[in-house]
Order: C-alpha cells, then structure tokens, then sequence
C-alpha cells in the first residue's frame, strides 16, 4: 500500500513538473520561409492572391483531395475566401484581410475541426525584373497545455509543409507561358 502511495505522489509530481514546464514554453510561434521563383512578381501573385487556382500547388489540398472547398468573393481583395472540411485537413476557412498587388496577401485562418484556433497568414512577394522572392509566414497562438506541447514541433510539421508547398508554387508558375503583347496597327502608316 505504501508503494502505491508512493508512485502515486511520484506520478503526480511529475505531472506538476511537466505542467510547469509546458506554461513556460512559448505561447506563440512563426513559421516562414522563403524561395525564389523565375518569374515576375505580377504571375506570381496571380497564383497566391487567388484562392481558386491554391488547388495546383497548396500542400493541404495536396495531402486532403476529397476535402470540399469552396472559394467565394473576388480574388485579391479583402473578403476573398477560402472553407474547407475534410477528413485529414479538418474543418475551416481562410479569408484575405488585405492586398498590395504584386507585393503582399495577408489572411486570417479560422479552424473550427479537428481544433479551435486562429492564425495569421502573410504570403509577401520581392519583384526584382525576372525573379520574385516569396515569402510564407504563419503565425498563431498555442494555448496552455497542449497548443505549447504542439508548440515543440510546429516548425518541422507546419515549416514542411509550406516548403513543400513553395516548391509546388516554383514550379507551376515557371511553367505558365507569360502573356505574349498584341500588335497594335499603325494607323499612321500609308497603305501599300
């Protein structure tokens, strides 16, 4: 009896100890990282400002593709969204707070399943002539107790996933053809 009392004081000391340990672990976190795209910051826009072609290169779409998503409001403008509700991506939505043309989108996600939360979304465009720096943050809260325990491993979960997702996005832009300009008639010219 008194070693079960014993591993019961033990147990619970290190459960007091772990739990004193989680509250003082980070309450938030940021994620981002970046790639360069062959391509001008106004293609590259084109592909992340609207949620309706995320289905080429997102990784979530990717890993989910019996997820229903439905987009709804115009692309690159404030309201812009994007809901989901899958098997293996849950249930939620993400919607444009605002956007500089061919420079930034900033988002809101809201998950509903398998969890509550919320987090930011800043995907942030570089042009330089040809090329494009691209930029991916997420940043979010981790409540107490478990959000901290998550907290431990977001970058290598959350921080994969938008790496591979900046690849997807790399090469289907360097794919697309870009516009070719139309020849205007010369209406000064003397006819033949």
């Amino acid at each position: 009896m008194k070693i079960l009392k014993n591993i019961l004081i033990a147990l619970v000391v290190i459960l007091v100890i772990g739990l004193i340990v989680l509250y003082f672990l980070p309450n938030h976190y940021t994620v981002s990282n970046s790639i360069e795209i062959n391509k001008p910051a106004d293609v590259v826009y084109a592909q992340v400002s609207d949620f309706n072609k995320w289905g080429t290169w997102d990784p979530w779409m990717e890993a989910d593709p019996e997820a229903k998503v439905t987009v709804e409001g115009v692309p690159g403008t404030p309201g812009h969204k994007m809901s989901w509700d899958g098997k293996k991506s849950g249930m939620g939505s993400m919607t444009v707070v605002s956007a500089g043309a061919n420079q930034w989108v900033y988002s809101a996600l809201e998950f509903i399943k398998p969890f509550k939360a919320t987090a930011k979304d800043v995907i942030k465009l570089e042009g330089n002539g040809d090329k494009t720096k691209v930029t991916w943050t997420n940043t979010g809260g981790l409540s107490f107790p478990f959000g901290r325990l998550f907290g431990l491993s977001v970058d290598k979960a959350l921080g994969t996933d938008q790496r591979r997702g900046l690849d997807k996005l790399k090469k289907y832009t360097e794919t697309l053809v870009a516009a070719q300009p139309v020849a205007v008639a010369d209406s000064t010219a003397k006819p033949m």
